[in-house]
């Protein structure tokens, strides 16, 4: 049966467990408090009723009545006079005796002039000493307070012995017993709600999850904070750091965890409070915080528990390298674009130069092979003439294949050349630059449908600069437009994923300390002007 309950015991819940263990504390606690509370209120009511009579008994054995009385031999006038005291009293007994321990009064007259019981007188006739005494007489057991009672030249006389009975003591400690009863028994029951209530916050708080689930968890989100590649730090709503993860450390650079923990975030980032203030729910994204070991791009959300926010979690990446992958991205994205553009156009030639085959007209495919192949040959030649980068003219040339399939006329500038590009200037960057400010001639040139798509491209790098500039048939750009054009996420296109294009262009820029001019064309639509120095 033991093993039984044992086995039970260990499959409960850690609610069940603490929940039965809090009641069988509270239960034996009340129950030991109870009996405590009784036996103490029993030796107390014992030791007042003994110190009630012990009074009363040195009070009678100062009485002349009771003293001349015992000198005389005389029991009647003892009796007459105690026994009115003991009712007015309520003592169950005073027996006045004399030296030899004969009776002279007592509530039940037939014992008068017989010898006291009890075993108890000796101290008090013998010693002279006054105390209280627990002894079973002629009544009962009783608390009896026993005094000498003693001649004017101080003999000893006599004794007298006031005394309550045990079991009207009994009698009157059931009652409080009883009170007693109730109110340990409301408390044992209140105790109980107490602890089942406690334990069910404390399930809640912990959302019911049991001591290996907990573990399981903080190691879950330890493997998760130590694999992800942006910085995360919390912040609780005194606005100190709580945790982070190892990617915040290595970022941040210039401080230790243990001096970041428990840092406040005022004091490291002191212009940003507005941001990290945990009152407020408002989520931030992708915002630009400058610090000492440079840019960061964080996002801020509210710390929600129970409904009720309790700090604020913030992750971070370094603007860099951000800038970096959105440069490889778009990088791809051209290329992707360009080589499916070109799929798309070769196949189309190869269905029409199949179908001449099929029908025999192998002259008419001859001239199509030739005409195809000259036209494109003779871009190829002009662009390798005029821009002998390789990187450059396959970007161009790319975009070229772009136009054309989206019905775009892309103008190269017959005058334009770019025959000393410096080794030192990122291609990577002129890539970046180039294509998405091509791009976004080439959406502004589509949207506008009273005039025939069309971008013009003309460059040079005669001069200390490198000068790009595109011109577009669009309807041209507001001012507004023109202020935001280089925020992040800022785009005119619905679909997800835009807004990054000229973010791109304008940090590129930064890097090769180039600069960009917007301005309207004479046929109303935008002039963009690229200049980077050599």
């Amino acid at each position: 049966m033991p093993m039984k309950i044992t086995s039970k015991f260990k499959v409960m819940g850690l609610h069940n467990k603490l929940a039965l263990l809090s009641v069988l504390l509270v239960m034996l606690q009340t129950i030991f408090l109870g009996m405590f509370s009784v036996s103490y209120l029993e030796q107390e009511f014992e030791q007042q009723l003994g110190e009630k009579a012990l009074s009363v008994a040195q009070s009678l054995a100062k009485n002349p009545i009771i003293v001349q009385s015992l000198l005389d031999k005389k029991s009647q006038p003892i009796q007459s006079y105690v026994e009115p005291i003991r009712e007015a009293i309520a003592a169950s007994f005073i027996v006045v005796g004399d030296d030899k321990g004969i009776r002279y009064s007592h509530p039940n007259p037939i014992k008068i002039n017989k010898a006291m019981i009890g075993g108890d007188s000796i101290r008090a006739l013998s010693l002279g000493e006054s105390y209280v005494s627990k002894a079973e007489g002629s009544l009962g057991v009783s608390i009896r307070g026993k005094t000498p009672v003693l001649s004017n030249d101080g003999q000893i006389i006599g004794l007298i012995s006031v005394g309550y009975l045990e079991h009207g003591m009994m009698l009157s400690i059931s009652n409080y017993r009883d009170t007693f009863s109730w109110v340990f028994g409301i408390t044992l029951v209140a105790g109980c709600c107490l602890v089942l209530y406690i334990a069910k916050r404390y399930r809640d708080e912990i959302f019911g999850l049991e001591p290996e689930e907990i573990s399981r968890v903080y190691s879950e989100r330890k493997a998760v904070l130590e694999s992800i590649l942006e910085g995360v730090v919390v912040i609780d709503e005194q606005g100190i750091i709580s945790s982070c993860n190892p990617m915040a450390i290595e970022i941040l650079a210039n401080i230790t965890e243990e001096a970041l923990i428990g840092s406040a975030v005022d004091e490291l980032l002191p212009d940003y409070q507005y941001i990290f203030a945990s009152g407020s729910s408002r989520i931030w994204r992708d915002i630009e915080v400058d610090i000492s070991v440079g840019t960061l791009i964080l996002t801020k959300t509210p710390l929600m528990i129970a409904d009720k926010q309790r700090g604020v979690v913030v992750s971070f990446r370094r603007k860099d390298d951000i800038v970096e992958l959105s440069e490889k991205l778009s990088q791809v994205k051209q290329f992707s674009t360009m080589l499916r553009v070109q799929t798309h156009e070769y196949s189309n030639k190869l269905n029409t130069i199949g179908g001449l085959i099929q029908i025999g007209s192998y002259d008419d495919a001859l001239d199509l092979i030739m005409v195809e192949n000259t036209g494109y040959q003779e871009l190829i030649a002009f662009l390798m003439r005029i821009v002998p980068d390789p990187i450059i003219a396959g970007l161009i040339l790319g975009k070229y294949d772009v136009a054309k399939e989206r019905k775009i006329e892309l103008i190269i500038d017959n005058e334009s050349s770019l025959l000393q590009v410096p080794n030192k200037l990122p291609r990577s960057k002129l890539v970046t630059i180039l294509g998405n400010i091509l791009e976004n001639a080439f959406d502004a040139a589509s949207s506008n449908k009273e005039k025939p798509a069309q971008v013009t491209l003309s460059f040079t790098d005669m001069g200390e600069d490198i000068i790009f500039e595109i011109e577009d048939s669009g309807v041209g750009m507001t001012d507004a437009a023109i202020k935001d054009i280089f925020t992040f996420g800022q785009t005119t296109k619905r679909a997800m994923g835009h807004g990054i294009g000229m973010f791109l262009v304008k940090n590129c820029l930064d890097q090769v300390e180039g600069t960009l001019s917007i301005t309207r064309s004479k046929t109303g639509g935008t002039i963009m002007t690229v200049y980077i120095p050599k």
